[in-house]
């Protein structure tokens, strides 16, 4: 069991540490085996003063506890060097392009996709110095991965979108781009692979959100031919 948390944008706004620390112990209170962080820890509010501290932001993320480890990986709006030296700091393993088996799978950790020349060539280096003979998860910030995704990847979970963050009735919401829009959240099957695409739990530009709830996300994985249920995908 994964669960997943994306786009905290901690501010004194709308995310500050005490509000993240308790939606941490909402995740402890899960028991997740494997707790996968997808970026954008701070930052990206239009006026976001008093300026908030990383350390502020991403020590509570310490107190989260999975047996088969906690992985991270950056946003657009993180600073890599200094996000990667806060959080080891803490229990979570930020994770750019690199591996890690940790036992019933594995799982690889994408660059943010703003420089796309240098992280495409990466993470497929990455995925191909991943052993084979058990289910490959990579985590990455945008879902603009899921084009490019080399086959031997199971599964991409990520963030980014918000879900739109605004999506007013008979008017719907912002426009990203055409591959955004029909990607904004939930679980998508394409081309052989399953791509889960979080709202996240924080704002960006705005600390507003209209019809598209925060969420925490919970991926429940079973051995391949298990079989489902109607209504029990998650």
């Amino acid at each position: 069991r994964i669960v997943q948390l994306s786009d905290t944008h901690g501010s004194w706004i709308d995310m500050p540490p005490v509000r993240l620390e308790r939606i941490v112990a909402q995740v402890n209170a899960l028991q997740p085996d494997i707790v996968v962080l997808t970026g954008d820890y701070i930052g990206g509010k239009l006026i976001d003063w008093p300026r908030i501290k990383l350390e502020q932001v991403l020590l509570p993320f310490g107190k989260l506890r999975a047996p088969l480890g906690i992985f991270a990986v950056p946003g657009n709006h993180d600073t890599v060097q200094w996000t990667r030296w806060v959080f080891a700091k803490t229990p979570v393993r930020f994770m750019t392009g690199q591996w890690v088996d940790v036992g019933p799978v594995t799982i690889g950790g994408a660059d943010d996709f703003t420089n796309m020349a240098a992280i495409l060539p990466e993470t497929r280096a990455t995925v191909a110095g991943a052993p084979t003979g058990k289910p490959l998860i990579l985590i990455a910030h945008e879902p603009d991965f899921f084009k490019w995704l080399p086959p031997s990847v199971d599964l991409l979970i990520c963030g980014h979108t918000h879900g739109g963050q605004i999506r007013l009735p008979l008017i719907g919401g912002l426009r990203i781009d055409a591959f955004i829009d029909r990607h904004l959240r939930g679980r998508f099957d394409e081309h052989g692979q399953t791509m889960v695409v979080s709202s996240g739990v924080g704002t960006s530009l705005i600390p507003v959100r209209i019809g598209v709830p925060p969420e925490i996300v919970e991926v429940t994985l079973v051995p391949r031919g298990y079989g489902r249920k109607s209504g029990t995908d998650r």
